[in-house]
This record gives structure tokens, C-alpha cells and sequence, in this order.
């Protein structure tokens, strides 16, 4: 064989080598706007989302299966974003670009929203509706209040509405700068798990919270077998856990950070991350969350559910070093299946 087939015969085979192996996901940059906003979200965190309304309207999956369902989504959201229909006429359809979201373990909330709101909507509201009325802050800021609800929201700027259902938040907020190192960003522990997630230009949420992982795997856990698990009290209180005394109930102990994100365009690409705190424990992780998809799988393949099955085989299961990345393509045909899942309900209380 002459040297330059050789050579080609080698080329081939390293880019056949490459092309059967798994890469680590690259985390996209996270923007330097949405950055500078987290000061204005609490600073000890239990749970963080973001939502960018805006990039999603602009896709394929969004326009074909998402635009359809915009009236159950915002019921989905409650009163919080049709608070903000009402008042200034932005919704998820319209208006409104991104959502910023965080709340505390004792259930205080911050909210931030950006895109175009109409404060002539509102002015009429205050003058003949008495669901909202207002207030001033120290500063001489109008603060709005929804008397139904209890929710508190001001205008940081034309573009920018905060809120919260915690007086003491919206005063921090009013008092937070632009350049101001405050609020989230005064939290280097969430901030890196913010960073350390995979996509960013659509949606994503992520916790650190060791009792908001542990309920979230407890749903993991009915989901999948479908049986209720049962609670171990004495469990949420020893948050201590080593390589050596693993066991599926104290997993999330062993959990440093959970995150979800999303990826949309022509389908809905979801990514789970479990970042853990040694090798050893994301690998049994990593086993616990393999033998649960299979079980999945086989209880779904004796219910005869094409959609469903087809969105089980689409999940892929990848490990690297700490991290455990749990990833599925939804497309319109398996969308309903998904819904139907209900994997996003909320936590059982603590």
C-alpha cells in the first residue's frame, strides 16, 4: 500500500473512532444580560429557573406544537403570569421575552420579567378595578399590589418588571444597581451550577437544595415504578453521606446539584444533569437511573404505547467523571406521550 493510502486508511479509522464516542456536552455561555440580572433573584436560592420566550417563539417545535397549548400553559403558571397579562398586557404569546424565577425553602419568591409592557393598561386597572392597588417604597418607587393574591411587582425600567410576594425582596430589589454584586451573584455555589449547565438560550432550572433533589427523586421513583415511596424521616436530617454507605434512599445527599434544561428548534431536545460529588457516586447513580429506564421501558412495551415507547428509547444515559447527563429528543409524535408523564409535577412537601 503507497503512503498517502496509508495515511487515508488511518484518517478514516481515527474519524470512525471519534464518531463512536460520546462527547461531554460543551456548556453554552451564559449571557452576559442574564447574568447581570441574577442580582436581582435571591441570594440563598433553593431552586432557580429561566425561561426565554422570546428565542423559543422563534422555532419550528415552538410554532407547531407549543402555540396551540399557550392558554394551558399560562394556566399552568397560575395567577403570576396572568396577573401580568392583565395588568400590563404581556403574555408568553406576546410581550413577554424572558421569565427569571427563584424561591426559598420558607417559600418567599423573586420573579423578574423582560419585554414590552403597556403601564396605560395598567393606570386603568388602578382606576376602576380594586383587584390591584399601590403603594410607595421608601424611595418613592410605586410599588403595585395584586389584593387577590398578594403579589408585589414594580418597574425597574420600561423593559423590566420585578416582583414578589415578599415585601422585604422587592425592597432589596429596588436597591439593587445594575453593577450592583448582589443577590444571586453573591452566591458562587449556584452561580457554577448555573454555569455548568448545557443549554441556556431556552430554558433551564437547577437546584442545590439537598431536599428539593430528594423530592424530586422520590417522584423519579413513583414515576417509574409506580408505587408510592415511603418517607424516612429521621433521612432529612442527616445530610451526611460517603462512598461507602450509598444506598438509593440517601442518593440525593450524595447529589450536589440537579439541573434541567432544553434545547428547542425543529424538536425539543431535554437534558437532566446530576452533578455529584465523587466518581464513584455518579456511577451509581448512574446504574440506579439505567435500571429505572429499563424498567420503564419494559413496563410501557406490555401497555402497547408506540409514542411512549419510541420517547423511552430516544433517552440516552452518558457519564462523565462527577457528572451524569440524562438526555431525550421529543418530537411532535411523542409530545402527547410525554405530557402524560407528568415528570415535572411538583416535589411532595417536606
Amino acid at each position: 500500500m503507497k503512503s498517502h493510502q496509508k495515511f487515508t486508511a488511518i484518517a478514516v479509522l481515527f474519524l470512525l473512532l471519534l464518531s463512536s464516542c460520546s462527547l461531554r456536552p460543551d456548556p453554552e455561555p451564559l449571557p452576559f444580560s442574564v447574568q447581570t440580572t441574577l442580582n436581582l433573584l435571591q441570594e440563598n436560592s433553593q431552586f432557580v429557573m429561566y425561561l426565554n420566550f422570546k428565542s423559543m417563539r422563534r422555532t419550528e417545535f415552538w410554532k407547531k406544537n407549543i402555540s396551540d397549548s399557550i392558554l394551558n400553559a399560562e394556566k399552568t403558571f397560575g395567577s403570576l403570569l396572568n396577573t401580568f397579562k392583565v395588568s400590563t398586557g404581556a403574555s408568553i404569546s406576546e410581550g413577554l421575552d424572558e421569565l427569571y424565577y427563584s424561591n426559598s425553602w420558607f417559600g418567599e419568591n423573586a420573579i423578574v420579567l423582560k419585554g414590552i409592557f403597556n403601564r396605560t393598561t395598567l393606570d386603568t386597572l388602578l382606576a376602576r378595578d380594586s383587584v390591584f392597588s399601590i403603594t410607595k417604597s421608601r424611595e418613592g418607587t410605586n410599588i403595585y399590589v395584586n389584593n387577590e393574591n398578594g403579589l408585589y411587582f414594580f418597574f425597574k425600567d420600561n423593559f423590566t418588571i420585578c416582583a414578589s410576594n415578599y415585601l422585604k425582596q422587592i425592597d432589596e430589589m429596588i436597591e439593587t444597581s445594575d453593577t450592583s454584586k448582589a443577590g444571586l451573584l453573591s452566591n458562587p455555589k449556584m452561580l457554577e451550577t448555573i454555569q455548568s449547565v448545557v443549554n441556556k438560550e431556552n430554558l433551564w432550572m437547577v437546584t442545590n437544595e439537598k431536599m428539593f433533589i430528594r423530592g424530586l427523586f422520590m417522584n423519579l421513583l413513583e414515576t417509574t415504578s409506580g408505587k408510592q415511596v415511603e418517607e424516612n424521616d429521621s433521612a432529612a436530617v442527616d445530610t451526611t453521606v460517603t462512598d461507602d454507605n450509598l444506598t438509593v434512599r440517601n442518593l440525593y445527599k450524595a447529589v450536589n446539584s440537579l439541573s434541567f434544561s432544553a434545547k428547542m428548534g425543529t424538536d425539543l431536545s431535554l437534558l437532566v444533569q446530576g452533578e455529584c460529588f465523587s466518581e464513584r457516586t455518579s456511577k451509581y447513580l448512574s446504574e440506579i437511573l439505567s435500571g429505572l429506564i429499563t424498567v420503564a421501558k419494559l413496563s410501557e412495551k406490555d401497555k402497547q404505547d408506540p409514542e411512549t415507547s419510541q420517547m423511552l428509547k430516544n433517552i440516552e444515559l452518558d457519564r462523565y467523571d462527577e457528572t451524569v447527563y440524562v438526555s431525550v429528543t421529543i418530537d411532535e409524535k411523542n409530545l402527547a406521550a410525554f405530557r402524560s408523564k407528568n415528570l415535572m409535577r411538583t416535589p411532595p412537601e417536606m
